[in-house]
């Protein structure tokens, strides 16, 4: 089996494949590492295909686009280190009838982790309570310090993230109103805890969480009008994608004071160090850090199912062509 690797050679490939993973993925097959070190281009992907049974790919990746499958005389699986898949195959991969994976359930486990440590950080006022330990304070009585027992959450787009938040949130006796037009009722069949409402109902809550992929329906869909009906003393968190919110009106609500934010995506990253979030005391920001820095098990995962494709049985992190219409792009 001949397998080609696009991830550019650098420190982000050692991330994804240490040695042991190295070693895991040439004992697989015959294995092309690029020796590029910056991203491929589509032409440069069409010029090495030729030949590929397997096509490792990481962010930065060309598409699989319909001139690339001209070019691939052999390609039968194409297996993804990152999470979405919208923008890196086509829908000519799907016509041909090409298995896709992709560590997206794996990432998502550790996104929805990171959003419900954000979560409780806020709510129990953690950074706060050790910032004014730090200058020698003791002012528990006097922080607002809150619980997220029997809460109301409203969820903006589930996908797999929210689905694993659900999980998270389930001993919390919470009411979680989840808010996604692409789910039916039955959907949430196995969580008693949550519903499924309009986006309206799923603002109104006392932790909003955002978890929709970015499309051209979702970008900008939470406006200043939108975020108008996040009520007072609530937790606004993002951890899915920052173009999704209108920046500038998240700002001034949580300028206000009206209520805060938890933020891991931004518009622009790195955020600057003069950025005016970064200013606002009612605002918990991480650097991007959510599903993506915990990187080997990624890489696990889809070797796992390329060793599941060559002794033909079931792939376990497969993305359905219906899942792919719906990822962020």
């Amino acid at each position: 089996m001949d397998i080609l690797v696009t991830v550019p050679e650098g420190e982000l490939r050692e991330t994804f494949f240490p040695e042991r993973l190295r070693d895991r993925l040439e004992s697989l097959g015959d294995v092309a590492w690029t020796d590029a070190t910056d991203d491929l281009t589509e032409t440069e992907l069409c010029e090495r295909i030729g030949g590929v049974d397997v096509l490792v790919t990481g962010w930065g990746s060309p598409s699989v686009t319909a001139a690339v499958l001209d070019a691939a005389d052999d390609l039968d699986l194409v297996a993804h280190t990152g999470g979405s898949v919208g923008s890196l195959v086509s829908e000519a991969v799907y016509d041909a009838g090409i298995p896709v994976v992709s560590a997206n359930d794996v990432m998502a486990e550790f996104t929805a982790e990171h959003a419900f440590a954000l979560i409780l950080s806020d709510l129990r006022a953690v950074p706060d309570l050790d910032r004014g330990m730090g200058f020698g304070e003791w002012a528990g009585d006097d922080t607002d310090i809150r619980t997220l027992y029997g809460a109301e959450v409203g969820l903006v787009g589930l996908g797999t993230v929210g689905r694993t938040l659900l999980d998270y949130l389930a001993p919390f006796d919470v009411e979680v109103s989840v808010y996604d037009p692409y789910v039916d009722r039955n959907d949430l069949a196995e969580f008693p805890h949550a519903e499924l409402t309009d986006l309206e109902t799923a603002l109104d809550s006392a932790v909003v969480s955002v978890h929709a992929a970015r499309t051209e329906e979702t970008v900008g869909m939470l406006d200043a009008e939108r975020l108008a009906q996040v009520p007072d003393g609530a937790l606004f968190v993002n951890t899915a994608r920052a173009e999704i919110v209108v920046e500038e009106a998240l700002i001034e609500e949580v300028k206000s004071g009206r209520f805060r934010c938890a933020l891991d995506v931004y518009h622009e990253e790195p955020l600057p160090p003069e950025a005016e979030l970064r200013q606002l005391d009612g605002a918990l920001l991480t650097p991007h850090v959510g599903g993506a820095q915990i990187r080997p098990p990624l890489t696990e995962a889809i070797l796992d199912d390329i060793e599941r494709f060559q002794r033909g049985e079931e792939l376990a992190h497969a993305i359905s062509r219906g899942q792919w219409e719906t990822m962020t792009r």
